[in-house]
């Protein structure tokens, strides 16, 4: 197990990993509590973690993708070898995925009699790679960030980000934003969405936030964003 006696946190610098790494965080933590409660027998249920794992899944594989070609290439373009490390915990996590899909068909091809020894099984193992995710999302958000800090400005930072958002499919971006707006806490919902407030027709944003951003929110939470945005009910 690494132990990490410091933590690099820089609040003054520009972070283009909190927002979706807390979305995962959030998102895997769930589904691994609903696999973990899940009836056997609850034809419904079980139907329906599948679903979202291999949801889940495919928002994983996109990440990956884009810190590949988005963060991974640029900082290697200024510092040789500097991912590599991070490049092998990807082909980790992707192999991971290809496992977690696999017992996700036998699961959905099983008779009920195998169904419970199949969910305990992949409760398990993804408890063992959430584990492995959390503690390389915390490398990404400490040793990668600082480099990423010496190497580039926040406003070049912004402009990869900015790349990665252009990259992403309109629908799978507004499944992103159901992931994050839970996962944030209000300063950091108040950046996203005063952002797309100033680049959106009105009407576009007021549809943004009532079909993905309302609806993931704590009624309390929604009245002290709205307040704060001067969102029109």
């Amino acid at each position: 197990m690494t132990i990490h006696n410091t933590i690099y946190v820089d609040e003054t610098r520009y972070n283009l990993y909190t927002m979706p790494h807390k979305a995962l965080r959030r998102a895997q933590m769930l589904l691994l509590g609903r696999l973990g409660s899940v009836d056997p027998e609850d034809a419904v249920a079980v139907a329906s973690i599948a679903a979202d794992m291999r949801k889940l899944i495919a928002v994983g594989r996109g990440h990956l993708e884009h810190e590949n070609i988005h963060i991974h290439e640029v900082i290697e373009a200024h510092r040789s070898g500097a991912t590599e490390r991070l490049a092998d915990d990807h082909e980790e996590h992707e192999r991971d995925f290809d496992e977690l899909s696999a017992m996700l068909d036998d699961i959905e091809m099983a008779t009920a009699a195998h169904l419970p020894a199949l969910l305990r099984a992949l409760y398990l193992r993804y408890s063992l790679f959430i584990a492995a995710d959390f503690e390389h999302m915390v490398e990404e958000e400490t040793e990668t960030l600082s480099l990423l800090h010496q190497l580039f400005s926040d406003d070049e930072l912004r402009l990869i980000e900015q790349r990665i958002v252009a990259s992403i499919d309109p629908q799978m971006m507004m499944d992103h934003l159901t992931m994050m707006m839970p996962a944030m806490n209000h300063g950091e919902r108040i950046e996203m969405l005063g952002g797309m407030k100033s680049a959106m027709p009105a009407t576009i944003f007021e549809v943004v936030c009532a079909t993905s951003v309302r609806p993931f929110l704590e009624p309390a939470e929604w009245q002290k964003l709205k307040g704060a945005l001067a969102i029109a009910a």
